[in-house]
């Protein structure tokens, strides 16, 4: 069954120059959908204009079988997720960085500790977010991702600037992910070696292609 569909999508920035160049992605439920490309492809734009981020220009966004522009709220709901640079407040801790996030969400507090579990971040007690190292910051930036139980996670280059290490814990984090809740997840990168460990299905965009 298909998790998230596009047909055709189109877009261009202001000076005129087309970014995407009708782009159409076929992602199953469960599976986990590496989006591969190199730096300036397109990877970010396509992925905030399924987010809504971007305002649409051409073409069709379909999520969880119904189409995103008519049921904008209901699909966010339902979606996790993590684009370019992680938000995250210096001067709290884990937990508190979820708290704010979970008044946002309205989601139970349990949540908080499931998500800091999953990513195993449960540990870190009262050290604030800005002395994380950069692996640190980024699964408390999935953990924020998971906070609302999603069906579709969607993350951009989450192993960007991390050592073999990180790579190797995310990775492994989001294979158990996938395996132990079903969530459908797709992740995009330039890097070849580390998606192929990964994924289950593969997307290539070159210059918007």
């Amino acid at each position: 069954m298909s998790c998230l569909e596009t047909v055709d999508l189109v877009h261009h920035y202001s000076s005129g120059e087309k970014v995407l160049d009708n782009i159409n992605i076929h992602v199953n439920e469960g599976s986990i959908y590496g989006f591969l490309g190199p730096n300036g492809a397109g990877k970010t734009t396509t992925l905030k204009l399924i987010l809504g981020l971007l305002k649409k220009q051409q073409g069709i966004i379909t999520i969880f079988g119904k189409s995103f522009e008519s049921n904008r709220v209901a699909v966010l709901k339902k979606i996790g997720s993590l684009i370019e640079t992680p938000s995250l407040y210096a001067h709290l801790t884990a937990y508190e960085n979820l708290s704010v996030l979970r008044k946002i969400y309205q989601c139970p507090r349990e949540n908080i500790h499931k998500s800091l579990d999953v990513v195993g971040l449960s540990h870190t007690g009262g050290k604030q977010a800005g002395q994380f190292s950069l692996g640190m910051k980024q699964r408390l930036s999935i953990a924020m991702a998971l906070l609302n139980d999603p069906s579709l996670l969607i993350l951009d280059e989450p192993t960007n600037g991390l050592d073999p290490n990180g790579m190797i814990e995310i990775r492994e984090l989001l294979r158990q992910l996938n395996k132990n809740t079903g969530v459908t997840i797709i992740i995009s990168s330039h890097l070849l070696a580390e998606i192929e460990k990964l994924v289950t299905d593969v997307g290539i965009i070159h210059k918007g292609k």
